[in-house]
Formats: C-alpha cells, sequence, structure tokens
C-alpha cells in the first residue's frame, strides 16, 4: 500500500514538471482535441508512447529537474515517461469528451 503511495506521488510530481516544461501542456491539449473530435480511443497509448519517447529523447528538461529531483531522476528512464505520458493523454482524452458531451447538451 505504501509502494502504491509512493509510485501515484511520484507520478504527480513527474506530471507536474512535465507541465511546467510545456511539453506535458501540449500532449494534453493534443489528446483532449482527439477526445473533442471523437478519435478512436485506442489512439490514446499510441499518442502516449509516442510522446513518452519524443519527451525522453528530444526534451532537455534540466532547467526544470531541480524542483522535485527524485520525480527527475525517475524521468531519466523512458518506461517511466510512457507511464506518465499514458496518464496525461488517457485525462485529456477523457476531459475532450466529456467537453463534448457537456457543450452539445448545453445547447
Amino acid at each position: 500500500m505504501v509502494k502504491l503511495i509512493r509510485f501515484i506521488a511520484l507520478v504527480s510530481q513527474s506530471i507536474f514538471i512535465q507541465f511546467v516544461h510545456m511539453f506535458g501542456l501540449a500532449a494534453f491539449i493534443i489528446s483532449a482535441a482527439m477526445g473533442y473530435f471523437r478519435l478512436p480511443s485506442w489512439t490514446v497509448p499510441i499518442a502516449a508512447v509516442i510522446f513518452g519517447v519524443v519527451a525522453d529523447k528530444f526534451i532537455d528538461e534540466s532547467a526544470v529537474s531541480a524542483l522535485l529531483e527524485k520525480a527527475a531522476s525517475a524521468n531519466q528512464r523512458g518506461g517511466f515517461l510512457i507511464v506518465v505520458y499514458f496518464v496525461i493523454t488517457a485525462v485529456g482524452y477523457i476531459s475532450g469528451a466529456y467537453g463534448r458531451h457537456y457543450i452539445k447538451n448545453r445547447q
């Protein structure tokens, strides 16, 4: 139970770092658009892998890594970033789909 809580805390800290770095925010907005425009839900894991690999290989996080050192060291592992971006894209997709549903019912 304690390990699960620590893992959730580490993932949330890493999501915070990705949003501060603005690449996580871009991934969230793109996945929200995917949900809003009714793309199939199987595109979420594909987008998560793409965003995770791009963030691992091409994005330099040294400017914001001093915020949370444990999460920054976990972000150095590519597999962990794929998990983080899966959470970001899944929440973005769901919020985009909910936004579409909310706007449709409001009119």
